[in-house]
């Protein structure tokens, strides 16, 4: 019976390929001790760095939605008049850092400012909010706020001017009550024909809505 002849390693053509990579590597790294080290720290320093700041930011924002909501109960406190309220929002306001709560806190302030028939200086706080957020739905509660102040003060023509600068820019937002609005400045600024036509375009533009009816009953009322 013949015998297979034993291979010994020496006889091998070609080195063992693990062996071969696993030495490269070692030799690599031993020349490149100190560059591969800086790497490994600097790259632990980044992952911890960017944990650290996501964990600041998080507790940030945990923090400011907690001072939102002692705004929110301020507001809804029965036991305040609206000046003690807007005294108790703004000593809040003061701990607020920039960012979406405060501005969703001016939103709070501007209304009662605005339910405490102070209209001016709601507007200013309306304006503060169109300055400062980029949110499109700030802008567009503090343009209708702005409106609803404008006519609260009885300036009709500006009102009417901010009410339709509302619609312009309202993109998906409701706009039944925002054309009311405007009809309604329409008819105070002594614009009967124009109150009309805006009245006659919610028809066109709300046939379904549940309130359309007291829409008809005003164009019949103005003799449309």
């Amino acid at each position: 019976m013949a015998k297979t002849a034993k291979v010994r390693r020496k006889d091998l053509i070609q080195p063992d390929q693990f062996i071969s990579t696993t030495d490269i590597l070692i030799a690599y790294c031993s020349k490149h001790k100190i560059k591969i080290i800086s790497f490994i720290i600097s790259l632990i320093v980044v992952v911890f760095s960017g944990l650290w700041i996501k964990y600041n930011q998080n507790k940030k924002s945990l923090d400011m939605e907690s001072l939102y909501f002692k705004v929110e109960q301020a507001k809804s406190s029965k036991e305040s008049n609206s000046k003690d309220k807007i005294k108790q929002i703004e000593i809040i306001l003061d701990e607020f850092s920039e960012g979406l709560q405060k501005q969703r806190a001016l939103l709070v302030l501007a209304d009662e400012y605005f339910n405490d028939a102070n209209y001016d200086k709601a507007i200013l706080f309306y304006q503060d909010i169109l300055n400062g957020s980029r949110s499109p739905l700030h802008h567009h509660l503090a343009n209708l706020g702005i409106a609803f102040s404008l006519e609260g003060k009885k300036d009709y023509k500006s009102a009417i001017n901010a009410y339709k600068a509302t619609i312009q820019y309202s993109n998906e937002y409701p706009l039944f009550d925002v054309y009311v609005g405007l009809a309604r400045c329409y008819e105070l600024n002594n614009e009967k024909n124009d109150a009309l036509l805006t009245l006659r375009e919610m028809q066109n533009k709300f046939p379904s809505h549940s309130k359309i009816n007291i829409i008809d009953s005003k164009i019949k009322a103005l003799g449309g």
